[in-house]
């Protein structure tokens, strides 16, 4: 049988002609057109680990049944694979590059495992939270780390929730998707040197790159504990926490034992707004150790409305932040 030829992704162009073939709803042979409505589409599925961050966006008709299926140039040289779509007939389809999927689909056949370098970072790109922009004083480009997995590469290494990675291996990254990009050309057991931006100041950060699991999750089969006198932090931030106990501590498999735990957090609160939630621990405000409740009462009540306070959170292992502010503000 002869085969198509495949074409290259990267020279793919907006706004020049695509079609679509598959079998939706099991019609075999379905032939759509349109053009390629854009390039390097990221964060399409919500996950914690590797995600394509350069989908081919086409307004060709794709419908269930079309995955799988070849998204063509003019020529007709495969420039994508029929992937995933936003809603029926909205004219938003998008198509995993042809070159990522040629190479991925030559590793298989010469029998190896795809494995994928990874540091264990949730990240987001400086300036896309409007809320933090304030806290980053004297910074203009760089990502966020958002949260740092347990047992990551990165959780072994000096890297803190805050930080603002600014280059990798002295390559600039100005945005998630460039790091992202950066961290994928590392090979499994490769130092990976971050340029790291911390309260004002400029550090290098040393990772070894590890492989990317199967899955990343994380998971509470303990009951969270009940509150043997819970403080509430004021309704202006929705909170209810207790001293952390090394009681507490072991009968939640914790691995801290001192600061503050979250016994409840009220909807619609400033705190659910910043995605904190039950069992997680407060360990620092504002980069300083929280001893108890009391203490974070009069952090939370000293807090700058402009600024609000900055806490470092361990949940279930991993570290990650919040920020919040009074709801006036």
């Amino acid at each position: 049988l002869p085969a198509v030829q495949l074409g290259d992704s990267e020279a793919v162009r907006v706004g020049q002609f695509a079609f679509a073939i598959g079998a939706p709803f099991r019609l075999d042979y379905t032939f759509t057109y349109g053009v390629i409505s854009g390039k390097g589409r990221n964060k399409l599925i919500a996950t914690g680990g590797y995600s394509i961050s350069d989908y081919l966006q086409t307004d060709a008709s794709i419908n269930p049944g079309n995955s799988g299926g070849p998204l063509c140039d003019i020529d007709g040289k495969v420039v994508g694979m029929n992937t995933l779509i936003n809603g029926l007939n909205r004219g938003l389809g998008f198509a995993i590059p042809i070159n990522l999927a040629n190479e991925i689909g030559q590793q298989l056949i010469a029998g190896q495992r795809i494995i994928r370098p990874w540091l264990g970072i949730r990240i987001e790109t400086l300036g896309e939270d409007q809320s933090l922009r304030d806290l980053f004083k004297g910074l203009d480009k760089g990502v966020v780390v958002r949260t740092i997995e347990a047992d990551a590469p990165a959780y072994k290494s000096d890297l803190r929730p805050f930080d603002v990675i600014t280059h990798v291996d002295g390559a600039p990254v100005n945005t998630d998707t460039q790091l992202q990009r950066e961290v994928l050309k590392k090979k499994i057991g490769q130092n990976v040197d971050l340029t790291v931006w911390r309260k004002g100041q400029t550090l290098k950060i040393p990772i070894t790159a590890g492989e990317l699991p199967g899955e990343i999750g994380r998971a509470s089969n303990v009951q969270p504990p009940a509150p043997q006198k819970p403080e509430e932090m004021d309704n202006k931030f929705g909170l209810q926490v207790q001293d952390l106990t090394k009681e507490v501590a072991a009968r939640l498999k914790l691995n801290v034992e001192q600061g503050v735990i979250v016994t409840d957090v009220a909807e619609n609160s400033v705190a659910a707004t910043q995605d904190i939630e039950r069992e997680d621990v407060i360990t620092e405000v504002d980069g300083k150790p929280i001893q108890n409740a009391a203490a974070l009462r009069e952090a939370l009540t000293k807090a700058d409305p402009r600024k609000g306070v900055l806490l470092y959170l361990d949940r279930k292992g991993s570290k990650t932040f919040a920020v919040l502010k009074p709801a006036s503000s």
